[in-house]
């Protein structure tokens, strides 16, 4: 991979309308949220081009956005980050995006209205950009905000132009092992994997998931993200990734030196004190991708991006609490979040 070439996003891009809230409102009920409603620019695959580049990548995203405010917002974020954004085009039809985040203590539940992205892949001629600018990346980064007929098919036109493929595979949604076998690295949590296994295995002719010797019932979370990285391994994914929020992330990848062997990684993650975790998934995948397309072996990959999916956990919202490259550097060498 050509040091010099950029990490194509093709991804959603919303305006993230954030409130805090004690706990999520039951069905015909009214609650008062604390403080004011706040606006942050996110949108999963706007996420992680930020992501990337402020933590060392050159990168150009591709989505929509509408003719309106939060379109311009979106696209004045990317661009102070350093993200290229000639590939986002203002829709015609639809607004922008929008995401709904309800912050609860630690945790979050969001709803999206993908507005522009579900009109992602719809302008041939928009799309014509897009393949014409994936023959020059380095790799492709893609989630499942945007339509699955575009993530397919970009996903074949990066195989055929040899570019490796980054998929985050959220929100979850069914995918064919066709479609799996074409994936260099894939990234999930432990929720989105166990809903890809089980359409895997529920799917016409599959056959039964072997549980590896030692682990018969794969009884805890570890042994069970293990066995479902596996799973999806045998699918014909180079790299796969299973994430597990506070717990850390496991790694399972070809053996690079003892060929045929497997490579089993386990990083846990540091203790930090929560403030939003908005994005910090996005912040480990675009982590990980700059990372591995460095050269950085497997280890000190997901160690980096554990690193910097903690320290975004430390501040609030989704692109404004991103750290960037020198920060996370600065909380894998001292063991404290910088302030």
């Amino acid at each position: 991979m050509e040091e010099q070439k950029r990490i194509l996003v093709v991804g959603s891009l919303n305006m993230d309308q954030v409130v805090q809230v004690p706990r999520l409102p039951v069905l015909g009920e009214t609650l008062l949220g604390a403080g004011s409603l706040k606006l942050v620019p996110g949108g999963k695959g706007a996420n992680q081009a930020v992501a990337m580049a402020r933590l060392g990548g050159t990168v150009m995203m591709a989505g929509r956005v509408g003719r309106d405010p939060f379109g311009q917002q979106l696209l004045a974020a990317l661009q102070a980050a350093g993200v290229s954004t000639e590939l986002v085009a203002s829709d015609e039809e639809e607004a922008s995006g929008t995401a709904f985040i309800f912050l609860v203590e630690q945790d979050n539940a969001i709803i999206v209205a993908a507005g522009a992205n579900g009109r992602l892949g719809y302008d041939t001629g928009h799309m014509a950009r897009i393949e014409e600018a994936l023959s020059h990346a380095s790799a492709l980064v893609l989630q499942l905000e945007i339509p699955l007929a575009t993530v397919e098919h970009l996903i074949k036109a990066a195989r055929a132009a040899a570019v490796p493929v980054v998929l985050n595979a959220a929100p979850a949604q069914p995918l064919s092992p066709e479609l799996l076998r074409q994936i260099e690295l894939l990234i999930v949590n432990e929720h989105e994997a166990q809903a890809l296994v089980t359409a895997l295995e529920t799917a016409p002719g599959s056959s039964e998931t072997v549980a590896e010797p030692g682990e018969p019932e794969a009884k805890d979370g570890l042994a069970q993200a293990r066995a479902l990285a596996l799973r999806l391994h045998e699918q014909g994914v180079a790299t796969v990734v299973v994430t597990l929020g506070a717990a850390g992330a496991l790694l399972v990848t070809r053996e690079t030196q003892a060929g045929n062997g497997l490579l089993s990684l386990y990083e846990p993650a540091p203790r930090v004190q929560v403030t939003d975790t908005t994005a910090a998934g996005d912040c480990f995948v675009g982590a990980l991708t700059v990372a591995l397309l460095e050269g950085q072996a497997p280890a000190q990959a997901l160690r980096f991006a554990i690193y910097a999916s903690a320290l975004k956990v430390t501040r609030f919202g989704a692109q404004s609490g991103l750290p960037s490259r020198s920060e996370v550097l600065a909380f894998l060498t001292g063991g404290e979040p910088p302030a």
